[in-house]
């Protein structure tokens, strides 16, 4: 049986938000995407902001568990590219690459507000 230290369960833990967000992500792609918008223009500003939001917030999240600004980076640019092939299978959704540029740009947007903006909140209020 595997048997594993404080640190290596602690290290584990911090995964767990992230891997929630994972599912939050994978579900909200398994679903169709009609009546959201009145226009086309409406529509593609929303869905689009949706993925800036959600792997800038999954980089965030990564932020807490994984030190190298790279391998988060790469962790979350593999998860959005799977996400996206996985919409191929869902009826009335499409996968695509434009669309794993926009969660790029959330990623590199995680990114940023976790070095540059936590930082600032931690010396005010001890966050983490």
């Amino acid at each position: 049986m595997l048997r594993l230290n404080q640190d290596q369960m602690k290290k584990i833990i911090k995964f767990i938000p992230a891997i929630i967000w994972m599912f939050v992500i994978f579900y909200f792609s398994s679903r169709q995407t009609t009546g959201i918008g009145t226009s086309a223009t409406d529509r593609f500003l929303i869905l689009k902001s949706f993925h800036l939001i959600e792997y800038a917030f999954l980089a965030i999240l990564f932020s807490f568990a994984i030190y190298e600004k790279k391998v988060i980076f790469l962790t979350a640019y593999l998860y959005a590219i799977s996400d996206e092939f996985h919409q191929y299978f869902v009826p009335g959704r499409t996968g695509r690459f434009r669309d794993t540029l926009i969660d790029l740009i959330g990623i590199l947007i995680g990114i940023f507000i976790f070095n540059k903006i936590f930082p600032l909140i931690k010396k005010k209020i001890h966050l983490y």
